[in-house]
């Protein structure tokens, strides 16, 4: 029996809100121009006052992003050159130039050397003050 009512109530419910319907569209017909038209700004109003206050930073938010996206993508390809880790980078210590055969010969005739390099600095000194020669 409950079921029946149930139905009932909601077929009367459905010609009520077609009835009022139709009246609403009818008396909608029936307004001037002036009228629609304050109707219409008071909605677009009330629309508005709905809709969250924006800040005029957040026009920017979008092309703040796409800038930050771009900096990072930069960072990311121009980070660090790649390095071949399977090749030993070229270095060469003192103890290898050291122990090759040639430099054998020069520090067997070190004490040579160096009195070359000390006469060549005593030349330049003597030259240089113009007050020999």
């Amino acid at each position: 029996m409950n079921e029946r009512n149930d139905k009932t109530a909601s077929i009367e419910d459905e010609a009520f809100a077609a009835r009022a319907k139709e009246r609403f569209d009818q008396s909608v017909r029936g307004l001037d121009g002036q009228t629609q038209s304050r109707l219409n700004r008071g909605r677009h109003a009330a629309l508005a006052e709905l809709q969250p206050r924006q800040g005029p930073w957040l026009q920017w938010a979008p092309a703040a992003g796409v800038a930050a996206a771009a900096v990072v993508a930069v960072v990311i390809l121009n980070g660090r050159a790649p390095v071949d880790e399977l090749t030993p980078l070229p270095t060469a210590n003192d103890f290898e130039i050291l122990l090759n055969e040639e430099s054998f010969e020069m520090l067997e005739e070190l004490e040579f050397y160096s009195w070359m390099d000390l006469e060549a600095e005593l030349d330049d000194d003597l030259d240089g003050n113009g007050n020999v020669g």
